[in-house]
């Protein structure tokens, strides 16, 4: 892969673009939520949520819409500067305009579409069993969370990208010994055409049980040698030996009872002294909104921690099944040109926001390791 455009003031200079743009969604989400929940914006979607009568489905279904557009219209501009202007900028969106607009509105109506179904079951839930909602709410929402773990590679992921067989024999069946060595039972590895969309690598591990299974974006098989590749899909299979899906599904079901619960106190405590008529008011949409959210960003430490102890652990585990620090090194390095990452962020933006180790600290261990 050429290193042609790449500096590391150009990376740097992307990656505090970014930064900037998270703390100021970070602020102004929250801010977005209180106005909805007070004042004459607040009047307004209640009034707006009873313009079909009484039937609780009905109020709940189009509050939810009004909401779900006013926060889309302050939204868009920034997810139309981050997600097109600045790719466009820095070099990596392969997107025309048209193309950008039409996946952000399928990536809309489907996203639209599946929370309208939850909300719904909610808010009835909170009308059937006001003192156990949560309760309910949190087994409902742990049963929707394997399933989509099942269903995602094989019925979300083709809505918006194309799979297809990996066509270099030599990769495919490297890759499929390197599986079947570590017990993943795999029958093919798929190649993703992430090409349509941007520049950037990638590659994950999906699925569960039978959707199990390798994923590849073409612009990994295209720019990185084999040996790279293998490197990257060893760093996928030390998820599957720690059982990282499972770790991570197990971290969701303890933290989101604990946020539904919490969200069961809150609400019960708050919804009268905001003017509400209770907990399935439909008016208390943005409050139960607001401590999720409130909730989320306290967590964000913890899960990102966590998460990146994980990958720590596949790092290592690629390491040593394959016994190649060199090559792992020069992925790594890789990776980081073509995403543009920051190699060395800052420590705090790390720690709060950073799922993934920074790629600085990755080759670092991969040095330690080789010495």
């Amino acid at each position: 892969m050429s290193d042609e455009g790449y500096t590391a003031d150009k990376a740097t200079a992307y990656q505090k673009i970014k930064q900037k743009l998270s703390l100021f969604h970070l602020v102004l989400t929250p801010v977005l939520l209180y106005l909805a929940l007070a004042g004459p914006l607040a009047s307004a979607l209640r009034s707006g949520g009873s313009l079909l009568g009484e039937n609780p489905f009905a109020a709940v279904g189009l509050y939810f819409l009004l909401f779900s557009v006013y926060l889309f219209l302050f939204d868009f501009p920034l997810s139309f500067y981050s997600g097109f202007v600045l790719e466009h900028r820095f070099g990596l969106s392969n997107q025309s305009l048209g193309a950008w607009l039409g996946f952000l509105g399928k990536r809309l109506l489907i996203s639209t579409l599946f929370s309208l179904a939850l909300v719904e079951a909610l808010y009835a839930l909170i009308r059937h069993f006001p003192d156990t909602w949560w309760l309910f709410a949190w087994a409902g929402y742990a049963f929707v969370g394997y399933v989509l773990g099942k269903i995602f590679p094989v019925v979300i992921v083709p809505l918006f990208y194309k799979y297809s067989a990996v066509a270099d024999d030599a990769l495919r069946e490297r890759i499929l010994t390197l599986a079947k060595r570590y017990g993943l039972g795999v029958e093919n590895v798929y190649s993703l055409n992430l090409s349509k969309t941007t520049k950037k690598a990638n590659a994950a591990f999906m699925g569960l049980g039978k959707t199990k299974r390798v994923v590849l974006s073409d612009t990994l098989i295209d720019n990185f040698t084999h040996d790279e590749i293998e490197t990257v899909v060893a760093h996928e299979l030390g998820h599957f030996k720690h059982r990282d899906i499972w770790r991570q599904l197990a971290f969701g079901l303890v933290t989101s009872l604990i946020g539904f619960w919490i969200a069961f106190r809150v609400m019960g405590a708050a919804a009268t002294s905001w003017g509400l008529e209770g907990v399935s008011d439909v008016g208390s949409m943005p409050l139960l909104f607001l401590v999720f959210y409130v909730f989320g960003l306290a967590l964000m430490p913890v899960g990102n921690g966590f998460s990146r102890y994980m990958e720590r652990g596949a790092d290592r585990f690629a390491l040593e099944a394959l016994r190649r620090a060199d090559v792992f090194i020069s992925c790594m390095d890789k990776l980081g040109k073509v995403n543009l990452a920051d190699p060395e962020p800052n420590p705090v933006y790390e720690w709060f926001f950073y799922d993934h180790p920074a790629i600085g600290r990755r080759i670092a261990m991969a040095k330690s390791f080789k010495a």
